[in-house]
């Protein structure tokens, strides 16, 4: 008789417990997962950001030292950036350079306007950008880019920009 009244017992607590673990998981995994998620989305944004900024620098440094955009390269900017083979699966890398006549309207211009012995900086570039590729966990095609004329950065995990404004960027295509 004992023997019976202690698997009823048994099986009384598991009725109980069973329940209670599995409210626990779902609670655990309610506050863990978009956490999780976050994180992953704000270290994937930092990657191609930092890349952003090694490309940008390095393309402005071999600019200021060659004083000329000729011979400046993606590939060879990526390498002298110092980019990751592991970064380089995942985003493909692009630079639309300015057309040498719009760059120095813009460089005529911006010179008419000083007053003082500071430096004026117009970009050679519109812009860099770095596109998702199919190896990336991102959507294929998620973008992230850093503006020359704005200086300023744009795209996944910056704002919530999903695509430049093309006829900003490129008015007489």
């Amino acid at each position: 008789m004992t023997n019976i009244n202690e698997k009823r017992n048994h099986r009384n607590k598991l009725r109980y417990i069973v329940p209670i673990v599995l409210i626990l998981l779902i609670v655990a995994a309610i506050l863990v997962v978009p956490r999780y998620n976050r994180y992953l989305r704000e270290k994937r944004a930092a990657e191609v950001k930092t890349a952003l900024e090694a490309l940008r620098s390095g393309v402005d440094q071999s600019w200021k030292n060659a004083g000329t955009i000729s011979g400046i390269t993606v590939e060879g900017a990526l390498k002298d950036a110092g980019i990751s083979q592991k970064v380089l699966e995942k985003w493909q890398f692009v630079i639309a350079w300015k057309l040498a006549d719009i760059y120095t309207t813009e460089m005529v211009n911006k010179l008419k306007d000083v007053n003082t012995n500071e430096m004026v900086y117009v970009s050679p570039y519109r812009m860099i950008m770095a596109v998702a590729t199919s190896e990336n966990p991102l959507r294929e095609g998620t973008k992230a880019w850093f503006e020359g004329d704005t200086n300023t950065y744009h795209g996944f995990g910056i704002d919530d920009k999903v695509e430049p404004d093309w006829i900003t960027m490129f008015p007489n295509p």
